[in-house]
């Protein structure tokens, strides 16, 4: 999925452009992508053997576009968690508390940051429980930010 989105953000000026991209590109594990322009935003869902789509909105909690196994949604809770970021809407600390924060790390299931794109701003805040980051793109600074990820109980999915 890197090189399909680096090809993307370099033949594509905008959204537009971009998902008419998408549809034509293989991609071999299903993702959704979110996409955003001045004027537009979409998440659509790629994947092998199913053709792209749009979301009805340009939400995205890193779950599954297709419907999913009793015994996967009770484990990684997908569609739970797409119902709570549309409830949520624009709610930055509802994004970094459960169910859409998650801490199981040690079953793959634990949320890095949450970003907060600014389009029509020109900037993006990273956010952790704590602690955040916003980058501008008239004023970008290079840098690195360091965030322990602990190992979380049986409990906090």
């Amino acid at each position: 999925m890197p090189l399909v989105l680096r090809y993307v953000l370099e033949t594509c000026q905008t959204v537009d452009e971009a998902v008419g991209r998408l549809r034509t590109l293989p991609v071999a594990i299903p993702q959704n992508v979110t996409l955003v322009d001045p004027d537009r935003s979409v998440t659509v869902h790629v994947g092998p053997d199913i053709p792209m789509t749009e979301a009805p909105d340009s939400c995205a909690a890193n779950h599954q576009h297709l419907p999913v196994p009793d015994e996967q949604e009770r484990t990684t809770r997908t569609q739970a968690r797409l119902a709570a970021v549309r409830a949520a809407g624009i709610d930055v600390p509802a994004m970094l508390r459960p169910p859409l924060y998650q801490r199981a790390y040690d079953h793959w299931l634990g949320t890095v940051y949450t970003a907060h794109y600014r389009p029509a701003e020109g900037c993006v805040t990273y956010q952790w429980p704590g602690e955040h980051w916003e980058h501008t793109i008239a004023e970008f600074t290079p840098g690195a930010r360091t965030v322990a990820l602990g190992l979380s109980d049986n409990n906090d999915h």
